[in-house]
């Protein structure tokens, strides 16, 4: 039976493979699938382990005791309406993780249930980890939800900013064939590959060349990149702000540039002569530069690069899916867009969602409009945003917690009623979350490939039940409580969808390189102390270290708790040779890294080559090891512009544990 997986944008095509009992016994790639071609990775073909694992929450629970689901929805339904009635519809909040980005229906129904319950208090994990992507598309055009994406499949030159598709296929971009046909392909044409990254990741280790750069001052490269090349730009006839752009960018010295970012002047002379000479470059920017400080500005950066570089809506370079303004469309008709801003703090909604750093302030901060009551979906804030101490009594404090999710998590320890959601194997979907990215030919679409686990329901369904019970508007709350896995369609791979055509999209669509987002984020920027964002560079403190977090090639994230699954040397930090000698440490001694945000941890350590000096690497979604609790928070730790958490490039000390081994 054909399926695809949900666990990011690539989404893969699989076959579940079934016994003579009809039992699922097996997940393998589906190589007749005309956009993964046969491509899976680990966390796709092993999530059956998931599915089936032995910490799976199977059944309803209220007050830590089984009910049934007619108790457990009734229970939750009478605590929220008493919240509503006695304080109003902004007391009760709702958040939602990343897998419910990769889960139409109940991405949907959950935007739904907020705004039906009239609260402004949704909260979204893309405030983790690239709500500045969608903000710098605000800034480009005009919306959210239009991304221009690197047509990697044809270029000449790819440069790639903070990811790792080797380990985690990358976001907001779909590769045809996975990414290890995508870079190899590349370099098969003779084509080349720059990783800009403060280590030699995985990525940069098989595929083309490493330019190591300091965390969190990819910003300041995208800067002077674009003041080298800002000769060659085309004609600005669908083009708002360049002028002033140009200005600005041009103002800062390359000196200051490779100050600030540990690159050389000539090496970034040399990388700015091969964008402009390169038949067709394509980038792109992933999750280490949306958390570091400056997310929203390397983006629009990086869209005016590949603007003036000749290589917007090019073949080869970036493109916009003719899907973008039918998604556009949509997300304007569904009214979520509608401005509003937080309490506490002031912050302006995105995609109708609010920044989760000011999630336990809106639950702690005296007021009429204080949150008193909290519904999680596929999400685990204690884990997943810093500041865990004060996450956690902002938790305990609630009238009412109701955790809607496939296992108890850290947060789920503190509510009130744990609801069992279903797995992706366990319901229908549509790849709505891949349309803005794909190039064609077909738009994911599967029907359930083994039965709920347990008692386990949709989050739709769980939505639309307490919908009902609470009274709220609309009949679509009957219907979407019906078993719609049955009705809806199950093409062989999917719905066909336009292929991309290069030079459409600025034929009949303008982009935007400036306002006063853009000034304000450069003003920042300059404003910034000489080193990295947050990073003292002290040579007489020989701890002082630079933060940031790296992907496991089994591991999911924060979200997934009792799912997790560690791989052989994967619960270690990574350190330079040089630096480990420098500490007197050896490979396997347990050292506590300390945070500024307060906490610290004790991890074994490595020698990894290829690091920056300075830096620590902490994988991210370890059992028992969080890192984001290593992370500081509040107001002041919020990228404006788009609500983006700073969560790497952060300072830290590493302190060895003398005669402590690891593992």
């Amino acid at each position: 039976m054909r399926t695809y997986c949900r666990i990011c944008e690539a989404a893969c095509g699989l076959i579940a493979e079934h016994d003579e009992h009809g039992q699922l016994v097996r997940l393998r790639p589906d190589r007749e699938h005309p956009g993964s071609r046969g491509h899976v990775c680990a966390k796709g073909t092993r999530f059956l382990e998931v599915a089936r694992h032995s910490e799976r929450l199977l059944h309803p629970r209220l007050d830590g005791r089984p009910v049934s689901w007619s108790e457990a929805i009734d229970g939750v339904a009478q605590r929220l309406r008493a919240v509503i009635d006695a304080h109003g519809p902004h007391a009760v909040g709702v958040y939602f993780g990343n897998p419910m980005a990769f889960n139409a229906m109940g991405a949907v129904s959950t935007l739904a249930f907020g705004k039906a319950l009239g609260t402004r208090n949704v909260f979204y994990a893309g405030s983790q980890d690239c709500n500045n992507k969608f903000a710098g598309a605000d800034i480009v055009h005009g919306t959210p939800v239009v991304q221009a994406v690197p047509d990697l499949g044809h270029t000449d030159l790819a440069l790639v900013f903070g990811s790792n598709p080797y380990v985690s296929q990358s976001s907001f971009v779909h590769m045809e064939g996975g990414s290890a046909a995508t870079f190899r392909g590349i370099l098969d044409r003779g084509g080349s590959i720059v990783w800009v990254d403060p280590r030699r990741t995985e990525s940069a280790q098989r595929w083309g060349e490493h330019l190591a750069i300091r965390p969190g001052t990819d910003a300041w490269l995208l800067v002077g990149l674009l003041a080298l090349c800002a000769d060659g730009a085309p004609s600005a006839e669908r083009v708002d702000g360049w002028n002033e752009l140009r200005a600005a960018v041009e103002r800062v010295s390359l000196a200051e540039v490779a100050a600030r970012t540990g690159i050389a002047r000539p090496e970034i002379e040399r990388l700015a002569a091969r964008l402009r000479s390169a038949p067709a470059a394509a980038l792109h920017m992933s999750v280490g530069v949306n958390m570091g400080g400056f997310g929203t500005l390397a983006y629009v950066l990086l869209q005016a690069l590949a603007w003036v570089t000749g290589n917007y809506d090019r073949r080869g370079g970036l493109l916009v899916s003719p899907m973008a303004r039918t998604v556009d469309r949509v997300f304007r008709w569904s009214g979520v867009h509608n401005e509003h801003r937080s309490r506490v703090g002031g912050f302006r909604s995105l995609l109708g969602t609010l920044p989760g750093g000011v999630l336990a302030d809106e639950i702690l901060e005296p007021g009429p409009e204080r949150i008193r009551a909290l519904v999680v979906l596929a999400g685990d804030p204690l884990r997943s945003i810093p500041g865990a101490a004060r996450t956690e009594q902002a938790l305990r404090s609630l009238d009412v917690l109701a955790c809607v999710d496939m296992f108890e998590s850290a947060t789920g320890r503190h509510a009130h009623a744990l609801l069992p959601a279903t797995s992706w194997l366990e319901r229908w979907d549509l790849a709505v979350a891949s349309m803005p990215f794909l190039q064609g030919p077909l738009l994911p679409v599967s029907g359930p490939v083994m039965p709920p686990q347990g008692e386990a329901r949709s989050d739709t369904r769980i939505l639309a039940e307490l919908a009902v019970a609470l009274g709220l508007p609309g009949p679509h709350w009957r219907l979407a409580r019906l078993p719609l896995d049955r009705w809806l369609p199950r093409p062989r791979f999917g719905l066909p969808v336009p292929r991309v055509r290069p030079g459409r999209w600025l034929r009949r669509n303008r982009l935007r390189l400036w306002d006063e987002r853009v000034a304000d984020e450069l003003r920042r920027l300059r404003a910034e102390p000489s080193a990295a964002l947050d990073v003292p560079w002290p040579e007489a403190d020989p701890h002082a270290f630079t933060l940031i977090g790296r992907r496991r090639r089994l591991g999911h994230n924060s979200w997934l708790h009792g799912g997790q699954r560690t791989g052989p040397d994967e619960a270690v930090a990574w350190l330079s040779p040089s630096d480990l000698a420098a500490l007197g440490v050896d490979d396997g001694q347990l050292v506590e890294i300390q945070g500024s945000g307060g906490s610290s941890l004790r991890i074994p350590v490595r020698a990894a080559e290829g690091m920056a000096p300075r830096t620590v690497v902490v994988p991210h979604g370890l059992p028992g090891l969080n890192i984001n609790a290593l992370i500081p928070a509040g107001v002041d730790r919020i990228e404006r512009v788009s609500g983006q958490l700073v969560m790497t490039g952060i300072s830290a000390r590493v302190i060895p544990i003398q005669g402590g081994a690891g593992g």
